[in-house]
Order: C-alpha cells, then sequence, then structure tokens
C-alpha cells in the first residue's frame, strides 16, 4: 500500500501547484497550512481556478500551524504514514520583519523537523537560490553565474553568515540561510533525508506576487519606465509547475538524499528585455530612462516603500505587492544561475523559455479577471 506524501504549505502557490500534479499521478497526499488559509474563500475558489480540487478522494487537508508544535504533533496522528514530506511552507514576504521571518522560516521549520516520524524516506524542502547573495568584484555588481558548488549554507562554515565576497540582499533571504543551515546540521548529525531545492523566483498561474506583482504593476502604471542600465542586468525565473515536476522527479530516489538543486529556466534575459516582453503581453508602453543608474532607482523605490509604510499607505499596494523594502532591494541585482546539475538528473523543463511561461501566465491573469 502506498504511503501518504505530506505538503506544508498546502494553498501556497507552490504548495498548491504541487498537490495537484501529485493528485494527477495517482498519489495519496497528506496537505496541511493554517486554518485562515485553508477556510479563506477567496484562496479556496484560487486552488480551484489553477485546476486544484480539494475535495479530491485522494487529498486529505489537516489545519496545522508550523509555529505550534503540538499541532504539528496531531497532525503526524491523523496523517498515517507519511513517506516523503514536501517543506513548501514558508513566509514569503518582502515586508515582513526578519523577526517574524524567523519565527515562521527557521523556528517552524525546526518544530517539524523536531516532530518528523522515522518512516519519513525523503524531506523535500524549497530554499531560495537567493541564498548565493548579490554578486560582487572589488565593490562593484557583477554578473557571474551561480552553481551548487557556489558558496551556499551546504558548504559554508556553521557560523557562516552570508557567502563569502557576496551580500544577502533582503531579510527573507537571510531566514533561508538559517533555515538551510539548521537542515545541513540536521543532515550531517542527525541523518536527516534531506533534499534541498532552490527556486529562482516562481511565477505561474496562480500568483500575482513576486512576477506576478511585476506583470499587474506594468498593467496598472505602477511601473511605466525603466532604467535603460537595466540592459547590464540580469534576471532568472522558474515556472511553478517546473518546481513541482522537479521536486516529483527527485522523489524517492536515494542517491538524492544529501544533494541541493538550482531551479531554473534556461533563460539568459536581462531585466530590461524582462520588462519589455510583459510591457508588449499587456499592451503597455514602458519608457526607458536614459543615463538613470540601476542603484538611483534602486535608492528611490527603497525610500518610496519606506514612507508608505511609516504612513501606513502600504495597504494601498496589497494587491500588486510591489513597492516593498525588501524587494526595491533587488534593484540594481543581478542573477545568473546555472540549472546543468537539475538537468543532469534526466529532468527536462517544461517552460525553459521564460518567454513562453509568461504568455501563458499573462493569459491566466487575463481569464481570471485580474488584466
Amino acid at each position: 500500500m502506498e504511503k501518504k506524501k505530506l505538503v506544508t504549505g498546502a494553498f501556497g502557490f507552490s504548495g498548491s501547484t504541487l498537490i495537484r500534479e501529485l493528485l494527477n499521478e495517482g498519489h495519496k497526499v497528506v496537505g496541511t497550512d493554517i486554518s485562515s488559509r485553508l477556510k479563506d474563500p477567496e484562496q479556496i475558489s484560487l486552488k480551484k481556478n489553477i485546476g486544484l480540487d480539494i475535495n479530491h478522494p485522494n487529498l486529505l487537508l489537516i489545519e496545522s500551524d508550523l509555529t505550534n508544535k503540538g499541532s504539528l504533533y496531531d497532525l503526524f496522528e491523523k496523517t498515517g504514514e507519511i513517506d516523503i514530506v514536501y517543506h513548501t511552507a514558508s513566509l514569503y514576504s518582502y515586508k515582513a520583519s526578519l523577526e517574524d521571518l524567523r519565527k515562521i522560516n527557521v523556528e517552524g521549520t525546526k518544530n517539524l523537523i523536531s516532530v518528523l516520524p522515522d518512516t519519513i524516506s525523503q524531506y523535500i524542502h524549497w530554499s531560495t537560490c537567493g541564498v548565493f547573495g548579490k554578486p560582487k568584484h572589488k565593490g562593484k555588481n557583477v554578473n557571474i553565474p551561480f552553481n551548487e558548488s557556489s558558496d551556499s549554507p551546504k558548504n559554508m562554515p556553521e557560523n557562516a553568515r552570508c557567502p563569502k565576497n557576496t551580500h544577502i540582499v533582503n531579510e527573507y533571504s537571510i531566514s533561508k540561510w538559517e533555515q538551510e543551515q539548521f537542515l545541513w546540521k540536521c543532515y550531517r548529525e542527525n541523518n536527516l533525508p534531506l533534499t534541498i531545492i532552490r527556486p529562482a523566483p516562481i511565477y505561474g498561474p496562480g500568483s500575482t506576487y513576486g512576477h506576478g506583482g511585476i506583470i499587474l504593476s506594468i498593467y496598472r502604471g505602477i511601473l511605466p519606465a525603466i532604467p535603460l542600465s537595466s540592459k547590464n542586468s540580469i534576471t532568472c525565473s522558474v515556472h511553478v509547475e517546473d518546481i513541482a515536476r522537479f521536486a516529483m522527479h527527485i522523489s524517492g530516489k536515494q542517491e538524492y538524499i544529501g544533494e541541493d538543486f538550482n531551479v531554473v529556466d534556461s533563460s539568459i534575459i536581462s531585466y530590461h528585455e524582462f520588462l519589455h516582453y510583459i510591457a508588449l503581453l499587456t499592451g503597455k508602453n514602458l519608457i526607458d530612462i536614459p543615463f538613470l543608474p540601476m542603484s538611483v532607482m534602486r535608492f528611490f523605490t527603497l525610500t518610496l516603500s519606506k514612507i508608505l509604510i511609516n504612513f501606513k499607505l502600504d495597504n494601498y499596494f496589497d494587491k500588486l505587492n510591489m513597492v516593498e523594502p525588501q524587494s526595491a532591494k533587488y534593484i540594481g541585482s543581478s542573477y545568473w544561475i546555472s540549472n546543468k546539475k537539475s538537468k543532469t538528473t534526466g529532468f527536462t523543463y517544461k517552460y525553459d523559455d521564460v518567454k513562453e511561461g509568461l504568455r501563458e501566465t499573462v493569459k491566466w491573469l487575463r481569464d481570471e479577471g485580474y488584466l
């Protein structure tokens, strides 16, 4: 009899897509999330709109909270035998404090690990490519590729707070660095059957945050112009379906225990081309601003976001989630992430070209009334 798969963050962007794909493959799935999300009519409607049947006979949804260890004990008492845990749950917010991010992403993960039953054969964890930091050389931004041998929580000393010669851009990535440090320690000292996946910024049907927020910002005129200098900065992406497919691809394979994988499409694309392509898809005009360094754009956006928060005006941007301090800190960064290791497993990306995935995402946003 097949053991069940457990997905944390069941109603999150990655978690709900993963559950949909697992059910489509005939697996029995337990999904868990906090009560407020599982009961939210807007979230329930959104899951339906991405093709997830929350009443599927092979799906059991159970409330739990990473910050409440008692609820996690109850979770495993109710699930029966679990084979693989997919830990997608995270506080993914670019305006949350480091304290709040640590409470869920670090301490919550510690709570989950402390109650894992012995039946677990693999623990697949969602981290982020942000742990590699912002590449610099002699104090200046540079475009260099990061791969799994680059400095990361896996191969740096336990007391390291960031990669050498780079710095971690924002508080969210700091929390993910600390989260990974703890998990690799558990792998080395307690034989946790760990596999880490590090997604690039995730996009696709089902989300208006991150890249989805950028699409809406361009469409609604919140982002009417960009620096021409954005031609020199690389952005990276991965479609949410490819994240789910890759996690399933490496599931149940002992050779991937103790391994880390960057999960990112093969597009090498500048911010300039990326943003202009979104403008083309949404039928908007995006103006190039010559002689404006990305660093100045970053300073302006970061200052604006702080003003909005200080005057409690940031709620006006909740549907866009664009003008936020930690999001603004990405401006001027350049991320070139190698996916070679993920492809050596035999995995084929469905959306290896970000432009194809963006076309589908814009269509979904239009069909659902966001555009």
